[in-house]
């Protein structure tokens, strides 16, 4: 009996339409479209937080300023807010957990959109702060850079579908390392010797690149002591004690205050404190690009910063000085 043995049927094999891409090839543009995302949204939100983070109490100060917590739990979310956005700023570019980052980044997003929003409709103008107290916009333009920045987190989520990111025990380390780096930069930047690089003032700068030319045109000509100062702060009363002194000294310059306190509260300083010198209401938005603590000072001859003074009034001796020089 035979039986009769058929050759197996051969698959023709499956041939891609002409001008079509390879399903791998796909896959690893769409990968690299989404790492691409990736990263970038995670720059965007390591730059917002260190800078924020130059200036804790001033971002706590814009969180008050939206009426949406008290003064004294902003000053505790606000430096949480940075630690929390460096952290995920490391996450998104290590490829820790890369999707739960990727959703936890546009839940601030969106987040920060809707307090805009909010802060727009109550006819909020000042800045927000998001990347710090020396970069300005609007609420309208911080709105429009959120939504592209959540257009760069949908465009990761979808590239990195499927893609599982470092090993979880690697991601741990690097991220408990970062929460404890960032409390640390929080904590300490307040005293780093950082001003001249983080502020408009300087020695050189004119009053236009410190934006005063037109707001105290009594700087304009001659030379002056410019103190820069809260008038609301306990300790304004004994700072002005000092310059009343320098000022009756023969040959002091001329002695000028700036401050971004209310006029309220600088008619109740002049009342409590007596300055013997002008001082005139300076908008925050503008004023704070020039500090980061006060009492800070600087002198300024012919309209350009000579000297900048932080901390401790200048000795009298050496303004003094510098002018017979």
């Amino acid at each position: 009996m035979s039986t009769s043995m058929s050759a197996p049927t051969a698959t023709p094999a499956l041939r891609e339409a002409p001008g079509s891409v390879p399903r791998a090839g796909v896959r690893r543009w769409r990968r690299g479209v989404g790492h691409l995302g990736r990263v970038a949204i995670g720059l965007v939100l390591l730059v917002a937080g260190v800078l924020k983070g130059l200036d804790p109490a001033e971002f706590a100060h814009q969180v008050a300023g939206y009426g949406l917590l008290e003064p004294r739990l902003s000053s505790v979310i606000a430096p949480a807010l940075i630690v929390f956005e460096i952290t995920l700023a490391v996450a998104l570019l290590a490829g820790a957990w890369p999707r739960l980052s990727v959703l936890l980044s546009l839940v601030l997003l969106f987040g920060f959109i809707g307090i805009e929003a909010y802060g727009l409709s109550v006819g909020r103008t000042e800045a927000c702060g998001c990347f710090g107290a020396y970069v300005q916009r609007t609420p309208a333009e911080v709105i429009g850079e959120d939504l592209l920045f959540a257009g760069l987190a949908l465009l990761a989520l979808w590239g990195l579908a499927g893609w599982a990111g470092v090993r979880a025990r690697r991601a741990a380390t690097a991220l408990a390392a970062t929460v404890v780096l960032s409390i640390v930069f929080v904590v300490a930047s307040p005293s780093l010797p950082i001003d001249a690089y983080v502020t408009r003032l300087s020695v050189g700068k004119s009053l236009k690149d410190l934006d005063l030319k037109d707001r105290v045109p009594v700087l304009a000509a001659g030379r002056h002591l410019v103190v820069l100062l809260d008038v609301s702060d306990p300790g304004a009363a004994g700072t002005a004690a000092v310059f009343n002194a320098m000022a009756a000294r023969p040959g002091a310059p001329g002695i000028v205050g700036l401050t971004p306190s209310t006029e309220q509260e600088i008619d109740t300083f002049l009342w409590s404190a007596v300055p013997a010198f002008e001082i005139h209401r300076v908008d925050r938005d503008v004023i704070k690009r020039l500090y980061r603590k006060l009492p800070r000072c600087f002198l300024i001859d012919g309209g350009r910063v000579t000297a900048v003074y932080d901390g401790a009034p200048p000795g009298a001796e050496e303004l003094l000085s510098s002018e017979a020089s």
